[in-house]
């Protein structure tokens, strides 16, 4: 996988495990992510790393939905940091992790953009939330291990057909649990486009689900 190119040395050391489904920042809730980019803004690289650590799974999981392949994710990862480390004095919000996804966004249209092509509808990530909310295997089912594993598959068959706009807002919101607000800023739209393709999106979602066999 290729480094970012720039950046402090050692700025972002832990985003090579980025792609790890497991890959937590527990224990990191003590400083809030205004205070943490304010000392990153101030050049404290220790903060930034804090930083990093506590959101990297949620920003990878939402990029690996969105990218080609897990390299593409990883890459724009790397270059979402950078750019994040880079703007930190200008965070004025409340949701940096909202701030950082649309970042992550960016980067990741910018690396389409520069090979001149567009994002895959292939690449999913597991959604187990939609597939308890569409009735299967939901999770404090004991021995139900079998049922979530075929909901997981059911729900990605159902989203692989969906298009890549579709997959976006709900992974935004009933997956990372973005306000409408948040998400709306993310995707650069007002809130009343947000709620009306959302709206579009789980209707499909439906519509694709019920072609699955039970």
């Amino acid at each position: 996988r290729r480094a970012a190119r720039h950046g402090p040395r050692g700025l972002v050391p832990g985003l090579h495990a980025a792609g790890h489904p497991d890959l937590q920042g527990g224990g990191l809730l003590t400083e809030s992510d205004a205070d943490l980019l304010r000392r990153s803004a101030e050049g404290d690289a220790g903060a930034f790393e804090r930083f990093v650590t506590r959101h990297e799974a949620s920003v990878y999981r939402y990029l690996r939905a969105l990218a080609d392949d897990a390299a593409d994710a990883e890459d724009a990862l790397q270059e979402a940091f950078v750019a994040a480390w880079r703007a930190a004095s200008s965070f004025r919000g409340t949701d940096a992790r909202a701030w950082l996804l649309a970042i992550a966004r960016n980067r990741l249209r910018r690396m389409h953009r520069r090979r001149a092509g567009a994002p895959s509808d292939s690449d999913l990530v597991p959604l187990e939330r939609l597939g308890a909310e569409a009735g299967w295997g939901a999770p404090e089912d004991p021995g139900a291990e079998l049922e979530r594993r075929e909901a997981r598959e059911r729900v990605e068959r159902a989203l692989g057909r969906l298009s890549a706009p579709d997959r976006e807002v709900l992974l935004l919101r009933d997956v990372e649990g973005l306000t409408g607000e948040e998400a709306a800023d993310v995707l650069g739209i007002s809130l009343a486009a947000l709620k009306s393709r959302l709206h579009r999106a789980r209707l499909r979602l439906a519509a694709e689900l019920r072609r699955e066999p039970a």
